[in-house]
């Protein structure tokens, strides 16, 4: 089973490569990622147009609705793991929920591969497809 990120999700959405997302799970906190991300093409950066925005976001509900949303719990061991390796919150929640749970980190995040192959099976995206 893959724990995929934000980063993973959004760049298997735009390649239109949905089918890893049968064997997959992710963070709630990858919803307000993934849209912050959207976002960000279309407001600061200019990539994408509002008509491409709305699309994706439309896909990005139903993948939503389907895909197996996890939730963090242990918020002490998440901080902990963060101030140890250096890295965020939200990084630290993918890492600590896929060591917990013996899961497949789907990252590209370059950083957070980095730092995830020290514990765990972490790989990008491209090699799901």
């Amino acid at each position: 089973m893959y724990l995929l990120d934000a980063s993973a999700l959004i760049n298997l959405i735009k390649r239109g490569c949905l089918k890893p997302l049968v064997n997959a799970t992710t963070l709630e906190l990858a919803i307000y990622e993934t849209l912050n991300a959207v976002w960000k093409e279309h407001a600061l950066l200019k990539h994408i147009d509002e008509e491409t925005a709305r699309h994706l976001i439309k896909l990005l509900e139903k993948i939503f609705r389907i895909i197996i949303l996890d939730r963090i719990r242990d918020l002490n061991s998440v901080f902990e793991l963060a101030c140890k390796e250096n890295t965020t919150i939200y990084d630290a929640s993918y890492l600590y929920h896929a060591l917990q749970n013996k899961l497949t980190l789907v990252t590209d995040d370059e950083k957070l591969l980095e730092k995830a192959r020290q514990y765990i099976n972490a790989i990008r995206s491209r090699d799901l497809a």
